[in-house]
C-alpha cells in the first residue's frame, strides 16, 4: 500500500513497519509490538505524518503510564519509523530528534548494591525449602546469573556436566497477553556459563525429575515470574532475606547481580565476565567491576587512618591527633 504524507501514522506503520523487523530479535520485536499497541497507537496514530511535531510526540510520551525505559522503547520505533518516512521522502525531517530529553537525573545503577551475600542466599534457600521445585530454580538464578526467562528455557542437551558448561540457547518470555513463548536470548547469541561445584548437587536432584526440561514447576511446566513468586511465597519471605535502603523489595533479577557481582569479586576480566553474561555493551558490564559507593566510601576511610598513622616529624599516631584538634603545625 503505497501512502503519502497526508497519510496518518497509523497508516504509515501498517504499510511499513515490516521493514523495522529485518535483523531483529523476537524479544525486541515483540517489544516494538506492545509499544506501539499499548503507547503509541491510541496517542498518536490519528495524527498525520505532515502534521507530526516534536511537541506533540513529547506531549504523547509524557501521557504515557510506564517506565522511562519502556518510554524509551517506543520512542526507539516511533524513530525508526519516521526514519522510514524521511527516507521516502515524506516528510523533510523526523521530529524525534527535536524531543526534549526527560527531566531529572538519570540514577546511577548499582548492581553490586542489590547482591546477595552467601549468607542471604543461604537464608534464602532454608525459606524456600518447603517448595524444592521452586527453591531450585532460585538456587539456579543465584548460581548462574541466568534471567528467569534463560533459566527455564534450558533443556538437558544444553548441559555438559563432563566438561562443565551450560549452553544457553533460548529463552521463555511472556507474548504481552500472559503466555510463554519460547525465543532466542536477549542478544540473539548462543553462549555458555560454567557449572560451579555448588550447581552440581541441585542439577543431579533436577535430572532425578525426569522432565526434559532443567527447572520446571512440580508438573513439569516453565516458570514465570508470577508463579514462581507464588510458589515459594516471595511475598513473605523476601522482605526476610535482604533489605535495601531504596526501599525496593527484593528481585528474582537480583539473584543475576548476585552471581556476576560473585565473579567480579573473585577477579574474572571484564571480557570474560561480558561474555558470560550475555551483556551487549562492555559498559553494563563494567557495573560490576567497579566499585561500589559504599566500597568507594570504606576505601577512602581506610586511605584516612593509615594517613593518620604515618610517622610525622614528631611522632606517627599522636601527631595525627595534633592535626585534628589544631595542636600541631602543618
Amino acid at each position: 500500500m503505497r501512502v503519502d504524507e497526508r497519510a496518518t501514522l497509523r497508516e504509515f506503520h501498517a504499510a511499513y513497519s515490516v521493514l523495522l523487523e529485518e535483523g531483529l530479535t523476537s524479544n525486541t520485536i515483540a517489544a516494538y509490538d506492545r509499544a506501539w499497541r499499548l503507547r503509541i497507537e491510541p496517542t498518536l496514530g490519528n495524527v498525520r505524518l505532515c502534521e507530526l511535531r516534536a511537541l506533540t510526540i513529547a506531549t504523547a510520551r509524557a501521557a504515557w503510564d510506564c517506565a522511562p525505559s519502556t518510554k524509551s522503547d517506543a520512542i526507539a520505533l516511533l524513530s525508526g519509523l519516521l526514519n522510514l518516512a524521511v527516507m521516502d521522502g515524506l516528510i523533510a525531517t523526523n521530529p524525534c530528534r527535536g524531543l526534549p530529553r526527560p527531566r531529572g537525573k538519570a540514577h546511577d545503577s548499582d548492581p553490586v548494591s542489590r547482591a546477595l551475600t552467601e549468607a542471604q542466599v543461604a537464608r534464602m534457600l532454608e525459606l524456600t525449602s518447603f517448595h524444592p521445585f521452586g527453591q531450585r530454580a532460585l538456587a539456579g538464578l543465584a548460581l548462574t546469573g541466568l534471567r528467569l526467562g534463560e533459566l527455564v528455557g534450558l533443556r538437558w542437551e544444553d548441559v555438559d556436566m563432563s566438561r562443565g558448561l551450560i549452553t544457553v540457547r533460548r529463552t521463555h518470555s511472556p507474548d504481552g497477553h500472559g503466555r510463554l513463548q519460547v525465543r532466542a536470548t536477549k542478544s540473539g547469541h548462543l553462549r555458555s556459563i560454567p557449572i560451579l561445584d555448588e550447581l552440581r548437587p541441585w542439577l543431579d536432584a533436577a535430572r532425578e525429575t525426569g522432565y526434559d526440561r532443567v527447572f520446571t514447576g512440580r508438573n513439569g511446566g516453565a516458570f514465570d515470574s508470577g508463579n514462581l513468586a507464588r510458589a515459594v511465597r516471595w511475598d513473605q519471605v523476601r522482605d526476610k532475606i535482604a533489605t535495601f535502603p531504596d526501599g525496593k523489595g527484593l528481585r528474582f533479577h537480583d539473584l543475576r547481580h548476585t552471581f556476576l557481582s560473585r565473579l567480579a569479586r573473585l577477579g574474572v576480566t571484564p571480557a570474560n565476565l561480558q561474555k558470560v553474561a550475555g551483556h551487549a555493551s562492555i559498559t553494563t558490564t563494567e557495573l560490576y567491576t567497579r566499585s561500589s559507593a559504599v566500597d568507594a566510601a570504606l576505601a577512602v576511610a581506610e586511605f584516612v587512618r593509615r594517613a593518620s598513622r604515618e610517622v610525622t616529624p614528631r611522632g606517627g599516631e599522636p601527631a595525627g591527633n595534633r592535626r585534628l584538634t589544631g595542636t600541631y603545625t602543618w
